[in-house]
């Protein structure tokens, strides 16, 4: 039976009660993976599951594998879930004689990437009564908008038409990559529920959420809220917990030459300039606040606790809590400096 991905929810007890399995395939990975995950949780939903992955290799290693498994019904009495992923055409036949046996309570959830529309396999389900076949193809603009503006409402924002169509234009076609950076600029939105073209633009903008900048500078000023969703956000991109800790020692070892500088006689503004790396214009003020509020005594007590962060971070200790401990300290303090400046 031919099931376009807007029908999925519709044929919950289709699915659930006769179906005897799914086809998902075409050239969206995302798309895919979405589908099948939500597939598995309608029928984990009904009825406890026990899951058999199946390959290629697998059933080309042991011929009779799969009706081996079609076979082995739960003891428990749970539905049996075969998840198969990237068959080829050769499938075809055994899918059909599945199809046309009583085989009791057994689904298989069949995932493809290497399929398309002439496939005997897509044929065979798109025919057939008792199996779903899904294409998943790279979307349309429109197509992209309807997503965003979903994932978006159902979370409780509401995103302005200029930002949905940035996002739209900028996220490319893989719905796994919109879900992935949809959830980015929810993070990154925090309680903030309007959505506008410069938050897109902020999150979208650069492939980037946050830049270890954007982490420093929310530290040494004492922005408690905005350090955690940096720490969050620059995580989830990969960046290690020695990366950030590394970083910290070169901008605290640059702070130190400014106030350095100062104490020698220089102006802020003199030492500032003269002392790289070069500090990203929308931070210039910022920075120059930091250079004003820091004392020297603290500055090098802040350069130690993160040098043996750094250190510890290394060490095969649990890194992330490790620096995120370090920047909670060194947060606080900043708090504590720039509030007395005012």
């Amino acid at each position: 039976m031919k099931v376009k991905a807007g029908q999925l929810k519709a044929l919950v007890s289709e699915i659930t009660s006769s179906f005897k399995g799914f086809l998902i395939y075409g050239t969206d990975v995302g798309a895919i993976d979405e589908a099948a995950t939500r597939i598995q949780k309608m029928l984990s939903d009904k009825k406890p599951l026990a899951v058999t992955e199946l390959t290629v290799e697998r059933l080309r290693e042991t011929p009779t594998l799969f009706w081996d498994e079609v076979g082995a019904l739960s003891m428990f009495g749970d539905r049996h879930l075969i998840r198969m992923k990237n068959p080829t055409d050769t499938f075809a036949k055994e899918l059909e004689t599945y199809l046309s046996s009583d085989t009791g309570d057994v689904f298989v959830l069949i995932t493809a990437d290497n399929l398309n529309t002439k496939s005997a396999l897509v044929k065979l389900c798109d025919e057939a009564k008792r199996i779903g076949a899904l294409g998943c193809y790279p979307q349309e603009e429109n197509d992209i908008r309807a997503t965003i503006s979903s994932i978006l409402s159902e979370n409780g924002f509401v995103i302005e038409p200029e930002a949905l169509v940035y996002l739209a234009q900028n996220l490319g076609a893989d719905k796994g990559i919109t879900l992935s950076e949809v959830n980015k600029l929810m993070l990154y939105m925090g309680d903030e529920k309007q959505v506008t073209l410069a938050d897109a633009e902020a999150v979208i903008g650069n492939g980037s959420a946050v830049s270890i900048d954007d982490l420093m500078m929310h530290v040494l000023s004492g922005q408690a809220s905005l350090v955690q969703r940096d720490f969050e956000l620059l995580q989830q991109e990969g960046i290690a917990a020695a990366q950030m800790t590394r970083a910290f020692v070169l901008k605290l070892n640059q702070l130190l030459l400014v106030l350095s500088k100062m104490k020698k006689g220089e102006p802020a503004d003199t030492a500032i300039r003269g002392t790289p790396p070069f500090i990203p214009f929308k931070y210039s003020s910022l920075w120059k606040r930091i250079v004003l509020s820091w004392p020297e005594s603290y500055t090098m007590d802040a350069l130690n606790i993160m040098l043996t962060a750094e250190k510890e971070t290394k060490s095969g200790l649990p890194a992330d809590l490790i620096c995120n401990r370090a920047l909670t300290g060194l947060t606080a303090a900043g708090k504590k400096f720039l509030a007395s400046r005012r």
